[in-house]
């Protein structure tokens, strides 16, 4: 094998039957974290991250009781074809792989990570308020957590009652169940905050609005 093409492959820690178990305990817990990459894949994928752009988020979205406060940089560009991208497609893989585990699925086949966004969150920002993913976000949705920590939650509403953390470090993917899952309209509130290290996510998500080859 090139040299090339070994430091592109991913070995992942969790097979396709704990993903399975994950993605089957999304429909009473909303949420779950499994461990996915190792230490060096985790480096080789902040580095892919550096030549892309990043912008600063908007402060506030949504209006009246809407409202979502920001605090974090964002790529909503991440080439299919980059190492990220390769990553979205492989994990998109295993959790295809997985999905056949479950009968019946929880979630409309076929499922792929089409929408890749990156963030970049500062130690002491304020994160992200509890909010919703939007609608067009069905089945699943994953954050891989690439370096630092903080305290991700999911919640019963927009003031945070009810709040369960869900525990996940560097390497560890954050599994979301989205509309559709389980014929559910459900989609779990949830919020980021206590930045103590510096974090990058990479958030993956089947949009309905895009191409599915995006």
């Amino acid at each position: 094998m090139a040299e090339g093409q070994a430091q592109n492959r991913f070995a992942f820690i969790s097979g396709p039957d704990r993903i399975a178990q994950a993605i089957g305990r999304l429909g009473a817990e909303r949420g779950t974290a499994v461990p996915i990459l190792d230490g060096a894949a985790c480096r080789r994928l902040i580095e892919a991250s550096k030549p892309l752009a990043f912008r600063p988020a908007k402060p506030v979205v949504g209006e009246g009781e809407r409202i979502v406060r920001q605090d974090f940089t964002i790529c909503m560009e991440v080439p299919k074809a980059s190492l990220l991208g390769r990553l979205a497609e492989s994990f998109g893989a295993l959790c295809e792989e997985a999905l056949d585990r479950l009968d019946p699925s929880p979630i409309e086949r076929p499922f792929r990570f089409n929408d890749r966004v990156l963030q970049w969150y500062e130690p002491g920002s304020q994160g992200i308020s509890s909010h919703r993913d939007h609608i067009r976000y069905v089945g699943l949705a994953a954050l891989v957590v690439l370096t630092g920590r903080a305290r991700f939650c999911v919640c019963d509403d927009r003031d945070g009652a009810g709040a369960r953390e869900i525990r996940a470090g560097p390497g560890d993917v954050i599994l979301l169940r989205g509309p559709g899952y389980g014929g559910r309209r459900a989609r779990p509130f949830h919020f980021l905050s206590d930045i103590t290290e510096r974090r990058l996510s990479f958030g993956l998500r089947h949009d309905l609005q895009k191409n599915a080859n995006g």
